[in-house]
């Protein structure tokens, strides 16, 4: 269900937002689920990891496992997870719930978006769109970026949205190491850049609009930014690192600048509501059908050579469509994939972040996923046999 507060046009206020009643999911434990994950995590010696299937409007959902490996507390259902660039397809979301209320184009040039820079901004530049910043064909790189020579003058001490002004000024005015609009070239940079568009836009930090336009919109509760667990915040989901070849846990995160492309937490079962959204189930009225569309519409792009590119999303050229993300600060890992035509999702995530977890992610990820399309083709056709 949706409710507009709003008493003047849409164009003409930010503030003006339709509130979305969100629609409950019945969570619970899946204790099949826990033995397939155990036996997932057990073969890979990850210190824990979690799962959740959506189908229609129930989640099942498990974890296994220890919060950190050095101390004996087993994970709990309702840790939260760091979901590393999964967080990329939130900051989407917030761009498309923007462009519904007329605030911002799919097709705003960075020159339109940011005047104050128009003249500054190498002339490559000025005519890359906010959709060519979420389908990285902006031309910024992979990454190498934070040289001492970039960073020099920056001030982490700075209020963070000055660090993404800054940023993205040091970015735009030096020329692109890719032709924009030419090929995919996945980039971090990119979302950081779309993150100080949306404050310049909204005069909001890129973290309350995440809070007021996805967590709250949603129901996501439990989620937020930085770190799961810290020596400031122990009792928690610790990341772990890897050292002389064992895991010991972490209180580390991306730099909060980098929030757009890479910051969020969220316990598995609000990150299902997130799923549950762009599969179509709860909150149909949070993004309009034609940007929700958008959103999830694939191009094969130079570059990409296994999937398509949406906006915040790959798009896997598999019947049934698949929008897929895989996220990771270095020190955790998280995958999504949501099936919208099957109202589904799997949700898989592990404190760690090493190829032993990246395996590990894949190997669940592909079994619950395969697990997930068999059942539906079984109850398919039985449905065909019955008279």
């Amino acid at each position: 269900m949706v409710r507009s507060n709003c008493l003047i046009p849409l164009v003409l206020a930010v503030a003006c937002r339709a509130t979305v009643t969100p629609y409950p999911l019945a969570v619970q434990v899946d204790r099949g689920l826990v033995a397939t994950i155990e036996r997932v995590r057990g073969a890979h010696g990850v210190p824990g990891m979690g799962a959740a299937i959506l189908r229609g409007d129930h989640v099942a959902i498990a974890v296994t496992g220890k919060r950190r490996v050095d101390q004996p507390e087993p994970l709990q259902t309702g840790d939260a997870f760091h979901l590393g660039s999964d967080t990329k397809a939130m900051t989407a979301s917030v761009v498309a719930r923007l462009v519904d209320r007329h605030v911002l184009r799919w097709n705003l040039t960075l020159a339109e978006a940011l005047p104050a820079l128009a003249d500054k901004i190498d002339p490559a530049f000025r005519s890359v769109t906010l959709e060519m910043l979420m389908r990285h064909t902006a031309g910024l790189s992979a990454g190498g970026a934070f040289t001492p020579e970039f960073t020099a003058g920056f001030d982490e001490s700075w209020p963070v949205e000055h660090q993404r002004a800054w940023m993205t000024e040091r970015f735009l005015t030096r020329a692109p190491p890719i032709t924009p609009g030419t090929k995919f070239s996945y980039s971090n940079y990119g979302y950081l850049v779309l993150g100080h568009v949306l404050e310049h836009a909204t005069h909001k930090p890129w973290e309350q609009l995440v809070r007021e336009e996805v967590f709250d919109m949603l129901g996501m509760t439990g989620c937020g930014f930085g770190p799961t667990a810290s020596a400031e915040h122990p009792d928690g989901n610790w990341a772990h690192d890897v050292k002389d070849g064992a895991y010991v846990p972490i209180g580390d995160d991306n730099p909060q600048f980098m929030g757009p492309a890479a910051t969020v937490y969220c316990p598995l079962a609000a990150w299902a509501r997130f799923a549950a959204a762009h599969a179509g189930v709860i909150a149909r009225g949070w993004i309009s059908p034609t940007a929700m569309e958008h959103l999830h519409t694939g191009v094969t792009l130079p570059g990409e050579p296994i999937k398509d590119i949406g906006l915040g999303w790959g798009v896997s050229r598999t019947k049934p469509t698949r929008l897929t993300h895989g996220g990771s600060n270095g020190w955790n890992d998280a995958r999504i994939v949501v099936i919208p035509s099957l109202q589904a999702a799997v949700l898989v995530t592990v404190n760690a972040g090493d190829q032993r977890a990246r395996d590990a992610g894949d190997e669940l990820t592909n079994t619950l996923v395969e697990r997930l399309l068999a059942s539906r083709s079984a109850a398919i056709a039985l449905r065909m046999r019955r008279p």
